[in-house]
């Protein structure tokens, strides 16, 4: 990211929120406020940052090999279940996990909902998937596919 003149998001709102708006002046005076997203370096700093073997992720996933490389590769954008599966396997942070929803174009997990509560606890305690499965279904809740 550069430091140059990056708008925060309640700015870039603001901006577009107004009457009259000339949006492509918008875009190219906000060019340094927007991301990009690339999804494969995106899962590449993801995988980095846990320090785990491929097929630790794979397995404590339960995922296949050949989805996870593709996924990995950027060639398929997982379901919001798949990516939280993922980061309970890779034993990453919430904000890593919000971050991937985003970028994936999920919803990111709410603590209002019940279900997404769970995978909240779950993500911050640590909890594997079979453990998170038995929370899930334990409250009611639908088990991550």
């Amino acid at each position: 990211m550069t430091e140059l003149l990056r708008k925060q998001t309640d700015e870039l709102l603001n901006e577009l929120k107004q009457k009259n708006i000339d949006i492509q002046e918008y875009i190219n005076n906000n060019e340094n406020s927007f991301i990009e997203i690339n999804l494969k370096t995106m899962w590449e700093e993801l995988f980095k940052k846990c320090g785990k073997t491929k097929s630790d992720i794979i397995n404590n996933a339960d995922i296949s090999y050949i989805y996870f490389y593709e996924i990995m590769q950027g060639k398929k954008v997982p379901t919001k279940d798949k990516i939280i599966r993922l980061i309970l396997a890779m034993e990453l942070s919430l904000e890593d996990c919000q971050t991937a929803l985003k970028y994936c174009n999920h919803s990111q997990l709410y603590p209002r909902i019940k279900r997404d509560s769970l995978l909240i606890y779950a993500i911050e305690n640590k909890l594997n998937l079979y453990d998170t499965y038995e929370l899930l279904t334990a409250n009611g809740e639908e088990e991550l596919k």
